[in-house]
């Protein structure tokens, strides 16, 4: 009975303390009840709430009449906001806003509009990472594989099919390649990035170099004075083999009023084996030559990097970049050729176990001062790398004798860089210039020795010492200006001249070669309205050869059969076409052209009794295509993203020792399914899957390949702890597979990996996750040019 009593005047009073509401109905654009949507009325230091229900209907009791800010909150997004008196009992009814409004602050509580999925801008297409939730709780190199367009594995990264992509932070490039550039991006979370843009034909502020385009990785930015860490490990599985790969790593960073910092620590122990088959068949005679081999590589590295900032002032910033990386891989493998022709049948045996120790330093530093307050600014860059390479490389031939040798490649490259980059605005015109001076210098030595009765004999024919030196002065300038409201422009002209030598110790042989060029580019935009944007661009690019290509001297796999660079090298020449639109900031289409003059790529070729492959300049290329991109959200439980590339090629050869691959279609096909199993989004189950159809570039001609992955990921401990688990390859179908055409003979060859694993991966934050540390990175597009240089 006393309950009873309590909890009447409880009612009582509460009808007292709360005389006045407001109530009413929350509809959405087709007028139909709005379920679920928030409704907060915020008066002085006071707010009150309510969710509506599935008729749209919704009261807040009050306790003081006035003036409140009344704000309509649909999926954590704002779609109105408006003051409102209540006197009494008051009555609202609202209509949904199809577009939310902008950012406000409300009693020190940021209620953020929802961004777009993606933007096309004037002259990249944007990925807005923080507003895709199956994006989260990974690292940078699984968000790139979220990304339209984009392609990732355990050691390339590429865009529409196309590798050798340079990867920027905060518009500055990394000075990483290949294994070291992945094994950075993986210490980079995906909390902390903002947006991802992809930049197919990039502006002439940026290297001519590369027809692949970039990728701008741009982190969030905080004002907390404060630190944080984590920690992360991982680890591959793979199905029945006897070992893992593992990797484990640490970030710190710390962020101060004139001082920012940023570190990170990684080690790792990577396992890879493949097979392959390379079957070089005469289509005039009964002649053949095939190669059966397997290979097992076992990377193992350790690399640190160190970022620091100091702000002079408002005005003036001053940053220094330093990363290190000591990898000591190993290859083995054992292969078995039989070789037929005029002289009858012969069985070659072989093995090769390489050591190699390798150093690779990049510094730089850069100076930024402010110009004014509308963006005018002035940056100064420095940029070093150094590459120190020492290998052991052992291998046998059998055939009726044991022939024994061992090489031993010391390359030691250096890469030196300055640059000055100029951004102002002149009557609503951004414009942008900058000057660069690039050196490029390798020293590399190969010392060859026969092996016999364990003594160390050098072979002066198969040894030699290549000199490279190369030199790039570039200039550019570029604009950017709105022509209407509707209307966006941009233009720029970039101009590089090259000198370069190469001088072959051993074969007496000494290459000059110096060329200057325009690379132009152009951009044009429409958006008529938020539901739609049009893009039409233009981009001339230029992609030099690794100058380890260009090293003549003989790497021997066997007695027979052997690899070689070529001093006479040429780079090739590209004009890239594109017409894009984005509908609704989630459908996205491009059509594209690419004019591709004086490729070059390895081939094979046969000179009596030994086999050889060479670096060679052969033929032009044409082609076509659409990519087609579509990321759904609308569902609760659901986000998935979709990528269609289709496109038709065609290639020519100039040199009579090469035919070109038939001309034809081809597509990729890129399906990744986020299904979030809680209201929390705090486990995800994950099913994907990336298809290839047959394809051809040069005169290579590729059959198809897919994989089919699933995992599971665990955002635990307040988003503290994550845990990802991924099943690779379910149906083991990954692999590279084709053929090759000559005029007297075709090459069947298939790479078959071990791409079946199970990957796991643990990340735990701690500190203060809002804080960045030292964002900047520092341009220095000639290191990516170092990947293909081998030892």
């Amino acid at each position: 009975m006393n309950r009873k009593i309590i909890i009447l005047l409880s009612l009582i009073s509460t009808s007292f303390l709360f005389a006045q509401s407001l109530e009413g109905t929350i509809t959405d654009k087709d007028s139909k009840p709005a379920g679920e949507i928030e409704v907060v009325l915020t008066k002085d230091n006071a707010k009150f709430s309510a969710i509506t229900d599935d008729k749209g209907t919704f009261k807040i009791p009050l306790k003081e009449q006035g003036n409140y800010l009344l704000e309509i909150i649909k999926d954590g997004v704002k779609t109105s906001s408006d003051t409102i008196t209540v006197k009494g009992n008051e009555r609202k009814d609202h209509q949904i806003k199809e577009a939310p409004i902008q950012e406000q602050k409300i009693e020190g509580v940021t209620v953020t509009a929802k961004k777009k999925l993606f933007e096309r801008k004037v002259d990249r297409l944007v990925f807005n990472v923080e507003n895709s939730v199956a994006s989260q709780g990974i690292d940078a190199i699984e968000a790139l594989a979220k990304t339209p367009m984009v392609k990732t594995s355990d050691d390339a990264i590429s865009i529409a099919g196309k590798s050798n992509v340079a990867v920027m932070i905060n518009d500055r490039l990394l000075n990483l390649n290949g294994q070291e550039l992945i094994n950075y991006l993986k210490t980079l979370r995906s909390d902390d990035i903002l947006k991802i843009e992809v930049i197919t034909t990039p502006p002439a502020k940026y290297e001519a170099e590369g027809k692949s385009g970039l990728i701008n990785i741009i982190l969030k930015k905080s004002a907390n004075l404060d630190w944080n860490g984590s920690i992360q490990t991982s680890g591959n599985y793979f199905w029945g083999k006897p070992t893992v790969s593992s990797r484990g790593g640490a970030t710190f960073n710390y962020q101060g009023e004139k001082l920012s910092l940023s570190t990170n620590l990684s080690a790792g122990d990577n396992f890879w084996q493949y097979d392959t088959y390379n079957y070089l068949k005469s289509t005039v005679n009964s002649d053949y030559w095939n190669r059966d081999s397997d290979n097992l590589n076992n990377y193992k590295y350790t690399s640190g990097n160190i970022k620091s900032e100091y702000k002079i002032n408002d005005k003036n910033l001053v940053g220094i970049n330093y990363n290190y990386s000591h990898s000591n891989p190993l290859e083995k493998g054992k292969s078995n050729s039989v070789r037929a022709n005029s002289d009858g049948i012969l069985n070659i045996l072989s093995d090769f176990s390489n050591r190699n120790s390798r150093d690779v330093h990049n510094a730089s530093a850069f100076y930024e001062v402010k110009l004014d307050s509308a963006g005018g600014k002035l940056n100064l860059t420095a940029n070093l790398m150094i590459n120190n390479s020492n290998a052991k490389n052992l291998s046998n031939t059998v055939t009726s004798e044991t022939i024994s040798t061992m090489a031993n490649p010391i390359s030691k490259y250096r890469i030196y860089s300055g640059q000055a980059d100029f951004e102002k605005t002149f009557a609503k015109i951004k414009t942008e210039a900058g000057l660069k001076y690039t050196r490029i210098k390798n020293n590399s030595e190969f010392n060859f020795f026969t092996i016999e009765n364990n003594q160390y004999n050098l072979n002066p024919a198969r040894t030699n010492t290549f000199l490279y030196n190369e030199q790039n002065y570039a200039a550019y300038v570029s604009t950017n200006f709105k022509i209407s409201e509707k209307w966006d422009a941009k233009a720029g002209l970039r101009y590089e001249y090259t000198t370069l030598e190469g001088i072959s110790m051993n074969d007496n042989l000494s290459n000059q070669i110096k060329y200057g060029k325009f690379f132009p580019t152009a951009y044009l935009s429409y958006k008529p309205n938020e539901n739609h944007a049009f893009s039409l661009n233009y981009s001339r690019r230029i992609s030099r050869p690794y100058f380890g290509n260009l090293n003549p001297f003989k790497y021997y796999t066997s007695e027979y059969e052997y690899n070689t660079g070529n001093p006479y090298l040429l780079p090739s020449f590209s004009d890239i076409f594109e017409f894009g639109y984005v509908l609704k900031n989630s459908f996205n289409v491009t059509l594209y052209y690419n004019k591709n003059k004086n490729n070059w790529d390895r081939i094979q070729m046969v000179d009596g009794n030994v086999k050889y492959s060479i670096v060679k300049n052969f033929y032009d290329e044409n082609q076509a295509g659409i990519n087609i991109s579509y990321n759904y959200n609308k569902l609760k439980w659901l986000e998935s993203s979709i990528f269609m590339n289709g496109y038709y090629t065609q290639s020519k050869s100039y040199d009579p020792l090469v035919l070109p691959a038939p001309a034809g279609y081809s597509a990729n096909f890129n399906l990744d399914n986020s299904f979030f199993l809680n209201k929390e989004k705090t486990v995800t189950l994950l099913l994907g899957l990336w298809s290839s159809l047959p394809n051809r570039n040069g005169n290579t001609y590729y059959y198809s390949s897919a994989s089919l992955y699933t995992g599971m990921k665990l955002s635990l401990m307040n988003k503290k702890l994550l845990l990802n688990v991924y099943l690779n390859d379910i149906l083991n179908t990954n692999r590279e597979k084709g053929i090759e055409y000559y005029p007297s003979y075709n090459v069947d060859y298939q790479y078959k990996g071990i791409t079946r694993n199970v990957h796991l991966s643990l990340t735990y934050k701690f500190g203060n996750n809002d804080v960045k540390g030292a964002t900047k990175q520092i341009k220095f597009e000639e290191s990516n040019r170092a990947g293909g240089s081998g030892n």
